[in-house]
């Protein structure tokens, strides 16, 4: 596999990490503890993890959208085509 289809590919599954704190899945995650998740330690560790998750997934969205660029700027530069090439 080419290597800007790894790099899309690794965009496409942080999007999805990062969407973790969108407000449909927000509500989806609160939904789940009728009561409040501060009631059990449970709900405070899965919205917790779901945070973080969500955290690691826009940074690792920034780091492989840099990596991606640098890579097409990279072969602009040396004139390789990704069609032609291996």
């Amino acid at each position: 596999m080419k290597k800007n289809t790894k790099l899309l590919y690794c965009i496409l599954g942080s999007i999805i990490l990062s969407l973790l704190n969108s407000s449909f899945l927000e509500r989806a995650r609160f939904g789940i503890f009728p009561n409040g998740y501060g009631t059990s330690s449970f709900g405070v560790f899965f919205i917790q993890l779901t945070n973080i998750l969500s955290f690691s997934g826009f940074v690792l969205l920034i780091v492989f959208t840099i990596l991606l660029i640098i890579h097409n700027i990279i072969n602009v530069i040396r004139g390789v085509n990704e069609t032609t090439s291996k």
